[in-house]
């Protein structure tokens, strides 16, 4: 056989390897692309708690950060919002959502709703003369306290299940207490406003640092401005004396 025939040969084997080869890789040029990806969009929805356990076999539930959603709310503090509260706003927003149901001048006839005139530390139904709703009559031994006002006026179907008004309510918590300190104004002898949440103190002898400065612990000498604080374990340098004449 002749040299030519050799090559031939040669290329035609070369040729199967190669084609080998490519079949070989055939499946995971088709599949996977796709096969990552889906891995991937299954790794985004584990838990940590899964991810620890599949990789490291610790199979402990752990709280996920993401869960607690975000940072809580501020609670509300009626007693300093009706310390803050404007009567003159108050006055203007029943004016403006109020007034079309409801007087609040004595003796002041009823609307649609009731004379709200001496509301505050009445009784829930307490006027002979108006036909209250089921809902409402129902709960006639409750008090309109400044508490009970304020979540009526925030939503009355949640306050009062089947009540007849259909006001959908007050969101903003400064205008319910500018509405709440307004009927308290048009309230013979309302009963005072709470009193405002007390504001945690610092424990006794607990020092408070401005952000930045540490407090000297007891016993130690403060610098003076502009002096920097001795090293941890280094004393003080003493007093420097005035300067001394120098003798001629």
């Amino acid at each position: 056989m002749g040299e030519l025939g050799l090559n031939k040969i040669f290329g035609a084997l070369l040729a199967t390897a190669l084609g080998l080869m490519a079949l070989m890789q055939l499946p995971g040029l088709v599949f996977g692309g796709e096969a990552a990806h889906h891995g991937e969009e299954h790794g985004e929805e584990q838990t940590l708690s899964q991810k620890m356990c599949g990789q490291f076999h610790y199979c402990v539930e752990i709280a996920e950060a993401a869960s607690a959603g975000g940072p809580a709310e501020p609670v509300f503090d009626l007693g300093a919002a009706l310390a803050a509260a404007d009567v003159t706003r108050g006055e203007r927003i029943f004016a403006g959502q109020c007034s079309t149901c409801h007087t609040i001048t004595p003796g002041g006839a009823n609307g649609t709703g009731p004379n709200l005139n001496n509301v505050v530390g009445a009784p829930h139904a307490h006027l002979a003369g108006f036909n209250y709703s089921g809902a409402m009559a129902a709960t006639s031994g409750e008090v309109w306290t400044y508490e009970n006002l304020n979540d009526w006026l925030k939503s009355p179907a949640g306050y009062i299940k089947g009540t007849s008004m259909s006001f959908a309510g007050l969101k903003k918590d400064a205008d319910r207490a500018n509405v709440i300190a307004y009927l308290a104004a048009n309230t013979e002898n309302a009963p005072a406003f709470p009193a405002p949440a007390a504001v945690p103190e610092a424990t006794e002898g607990e020092a408070v640092a401005a952000e930045g400065e540490t407090v000297p612990a007891e016993g130690e000498a403060v610098p003076a401005e502009g002096e920097a604080a001795p090293a941890e374990g280094e004393t003080a340098p003493a007093e420097v004396p005035a300067e001394e004449a120098v003798p001629t």
